[in-house]
């Protein structure tokens, strides 16, 4: 696979196109601006973005292979360049799609991420901390493994598609955001994300969490 005439700009661009399919704008867009960390192209790059993207969103993790062929295919289009890819999985079936994450959890994650750049790294800690401690205690989420340490490194954690858990998830961070930073803050902090997720998503998907 001769790559050396590509941009990581091309490769990333590629990388893009074929994860449109599967995942919703704003969560392509954060793996693209993770990935323009790349200095070059490489088949490690390559095989590193794939295993990116699907230790984020787990649910791409069964079509890991379609993934990784359609990057190599995008490349190869874009370029006029004849690349080998691995047969293999020619019988496998084309998955068009997988079901799109819904706004309210991209909603859900907009908020969340909104009260985190307003904390400092420790306070944003002890916020996550704490969530994800009584989160795992707590009767209401039973059954559902939320790992929600995961924003602490940048990640967003699996969350129910459920009105009524992402509400308790909201009142739940509120909570531990008052022993953080202390109520008053934590009623400013609130308001503030809530506006910036209303730039991004319908008022009453933000007011459905608050």
């Amino acid at each position: 696979m001769n790559i050396d005439t590509q941009s990581v700009d091309q490769a990333v661009t590629a990388m893009a196109e074929v994860l449109a399919e599967y995942l919703h704008p704003e969560e392509v867009r954060l793996l693209k601006s993770q990935w323009q960390r790349y200095s070059t192209v490489s088949v490690k790059m390559m095989q590193q973005c794939v295993l990116d993207a699907t230790r984020r969103y787990p649910e791409l993790q069964a079509y890991k292979s379609d993934i990784r062929k359609g990057f190599w295919d995008t490349l190869q289009s874009d370029s006029q360049q004849t690349v080998e890819v691995d047969s293999h999985n020619s019988h496998n079936e084309t998955i068009k799609a997988l079901i799109p994450v819904s706004e309210l959890v991209l909603t859900f994650y907009t908020v969340i991420e909104a009260l985190r750049s307003q904390l400092s790294e420790i306070e944003s800690r002890n916020l996550f901390l704490t969530m994800h401690q009584t989160v795992s205690q707590e009767r209401t989420f039973k059954g559902h493994h939320l790992n929600i340490r995961q924003f602490l490194e940048g990640n967003r954690p699996f969350v129910p598609d459920n009105e009524h858990l992402l509400n308790n998830l909201m009142q739940l961070a509120y909570v531990c955001l008052c022993d953080v930073a202390g109520p008053v803050e934590a009623d400013e902090m609130m308001f503030q994300a809530a506006e910036t997720a209303k730039q991004s998503y319908p008022k009453k998907l933000v007011e459905k969490l608050f």
